[in-house]
């Protein structure tokens, strides 16, 4: 003979999942309940961060592209081998931003 469950549910955890089923229901029912009454249930909070990201990017889709010009006569000059950069102003460059990440 054998004797299985004589006790229930050992597990703590098996009340917890009815508890919290029965809060989901809860849930639905106040959703209800605000959808019908005309409010809305759904409410979105965006972070300081987010917020700065979208205003950033919102900025950067606006701003005109002044820039295309030098990039277009940088390119043509590489292209005709004319391209003659300022390299102690670019090692200082690279330093300069070395020394701000550090400090």
């Amino acid at each position: 003979m054998v004797i299985k469950n004589i006790l229930g549910d050992m597990s703590p955890y098996s009340n917890k999942k009815i508890e919290g089923q029965r809060s989901g229901d809860q849930q639905r029912r106040t959703a209800e309940t605000t959808r019908t009454s005309g409010e809305t249930a759904d409410r979105v909070e965006l972070s300081s961060e987010a917020r700065l990201r979208g205003a950033a990017l919102q900025t950067a889709s606006e701003a005109p592209d002044v820039r295309r010009k030098k990039v277009d006569d940088l390119k043509q000059q590489i292209k005709d081998g004319t391209y003659k950069p300022d390299l102690k102003r670019a090692a200082a460059n690279l330093i300069r931003d070395d020394l701000n990440l550090l400090g």
